[in-house]
């Protein structure tokens, strides 16, 4: 059986990009001669991730890898046969028996740099990358303990600093005659006056059904304490279960913007020297982008194929990486989507995001009011949807509320990570979908700001949406001007247009026919049939 790890480390914030890294990771561990591993660097539980993305990913195992070196690296890929670096802006380098690189689009790596991350870069890159070849020889041990799951911050842990749980922890260990030392904290902050928590040993996996330890622990507002697992009863590996209560940080404090069910702080006990203590807490405070930003395009010779999303990033990856590359088109779940009885509504779905190709929300929100000032009696009724996931970042945060702030007395609707079901359904409802990313963007100077793609405009085409998008990115291999949908140059024609599908000067149930029949290419029947092929002929060469 070959295994094949798929890297996406911003898996957590559930995407576009991790509908895409998911579905290949549904697909291939559906094959029964692959076993497959999702690798990132922030846990996520895959059950939500499933239920989000509308995946079963229970084939799947989910494995934590802080980055730490690029030693470490090697260690996590080189395992592999085959090794899928699906992590957007990524540099690193890949050490599997067989490699592929997936771009979601060639984005250069210094693109949200300011003044002060250039100026770290030039100063401290050298005694950065230093200190952190330092990190295997003091992390020696490390890899003993495998974070199967639970920890949100496993690099934290690792560097021997404290990291929140989710109530339910997972460590394969090794087996060892000295006791694995765990810490255990109930910060302040939890608002639990007694934190009742559990550890369990198990010789074989968490879910059998006997263990060879047990403990309780009790733990007051602000008290830790340690624990002494002994190894010595196991054979090889066994894995250590803790469990703990829980609470939600936005339920205790309003001003809080952190919904994550939050368990115990757990802290790596095992005693080191004084001087490995000390050097580990400066790593913890050094910025990744010191590390990871790439001196160049090396890193690509290490993979054996490079995979764009669309012509659009197929065009630029040869202009500004001067590689060729496959297109294997995003999988869109068509099938899930049916034509529900239209309302009054206009939809944008997209991640909230203000960097980078934001979906121009905001612009979105302002360009929705302008048109019920201008035409009151023709968008009598109407309501803009603006729907999306949204990470615990606090300007990702903030753009949310300042979208909101905008749309205050007007009949926007603002929803955010919201359930695959419920999109489903008010796609089926929707009338008219909007999408409007890279809008007053330059293409030559910042070709990343605009879509790469467009999933959503082919999940709306799907549902019966009349599409009405940006003439820019990926959205025009997607769209046929007038036939299937329609294209905006400027915000002016968007409000034309749309104006024009309200009041009927379209033929809007033939665009729909087209949409539903055209949007069939981008299936995920026809992505299955070309990743398969993809992956078969490069395990192959």
């Amino acid at each position: 059986m070959k295994k094949i790890a798929i890297y996406d480390r911003y898996l957590s914030t559930v995407g576009g990009g991790e509908r895409y890294s998911c579905k290949i990771a549904e697909i291939l561990s559906k094959q029964n001669e692959f076993k497959v591993d999702l690798i990132t660097d922030i846990f996520a539980d895959l059950r939500k991730v499933s239920r989000r993305l509308n995946l079963d990913l229970a084939r799947v195992n989910l494995k934590i890898f802080p980055f730490v070196s690029e030693d470490y690296a090697v260690k996590i890929t080189k395992k592999y046969d085959l090794f899928i670096n699906a992590t957007y802006l990524s540099s690193l380098p890949a050490f599997g028996q067989k490699n592929i690189y997936l771009c979601y689009f060639p984005t250069p790596f210094d693109v949200d740099f300011k003044f002060i991350h250039k100026f770290l870069l030039f100063f401290f890159r050298l005694p950065a990358r230093w200190l952190f070849k330092l990190a295997d020889k003091l992390l020696e041990g490390s890899n003993e303990i495998e974070i199967e799951e639970g920890l949100y911050e496993p690099k934290r842990f690792l560097l021997r600093r404290g990291s929140w749980s989710s109530g339910r922890v997972i460590l394969r260990v090794k087996r060892s005659n000295q006791p694995l030392r765990l810490g255990f904290k109930n910060p302040d902050t939890t608002g639990l006056g007694l934190m009742k928590v559990n550890i369990k040993l198990f010789g074989d996996r968490a879910e059998s059904k006997g263990f060879l330890y047990n403990k309780d622990i009790e733990l007051g507002k602000g008290a830790r304490e340690t624990a002494e697992i002994p190894l010595s009863l196991t054979r090889d590996f066994s894995e250590v279960l803790i469990s703990s209560d829980t609470f939600i940080p936005v339920e205790i404090d309003r001003s809080s913007k952190d919904s994550r069910k939050l368990g115990v702080v757990v802290y790596d006990g095992r005693r080191i020297s004084l001087f490995k203590k000390a050097v580990l807490k400066i790593l913890g405070y050094i910025p990744l982008f010191l590390i990871t930003f790439p001196r160049d395009l090396t890193f690509l010779k290490t993979y054996n194929k490079i995979i764009a999303i669309s012509e659009y990033s197929k065009k630029w990856i040869k202009k500004l990486w001067g590689s060729d590359s496959t297109i294997l088109f995003p999988p869109v779940d068509i099938d899930s989507f049916k034509v529900g009885k239209k309302e009054k509504i206009i939809l944008s779905v997209g991640r909230f995001f203000p960097e980078h190709h934001n979906k121009k929300q905001l612009e979105l929100a302002q360009i929705f009011k302008q048109i019920l000032e201008q035409y009151p009696d023709e968008m009598k009724g109407y309501t803009l949807y603006l729907v999306g996931g949204v990470g615990g970042r606090a300007d990702h945060l903030e753009y949310v509320e300042k979208i909101r702030a905008a749309s205050k007395n007007y009949p926007i609707e603002i929803i955010t990570n919201i359930e695959w079901g419920k999109l489903v359904e008010l796609f089926a409802r929707s009338y008219i979908f909007w999408h409007a990313s890279g809008m007053g963007e330059d293409e030559k100077v910042h070709p990343e700001k605009f879509e790469h793609f467009g999933i959503t405009t082919v999940e709306a085409m799907a549902a019966g949406c009349i599409p009405v998008v940006i003439n820019k990115g990926g959205q025009k291999e997607i769209i046929n001007n007038g036939y299937d949908g329609f294209f905006f140059e400027d915000w002016q024609e968007l409000k034309d247009i749309t104006i024009k599908i309200i009041r009927g000067e379209v033929d809007v149930e033939k665009v729909r026919k087209n949409a539903i029949a055209n949007c069939r290419k981008f299936s995920n029947s026809n992505f299955k049939r070309d990743l398969i092929s993809i992956i078969g002929k490069i395990l192959n060469e």
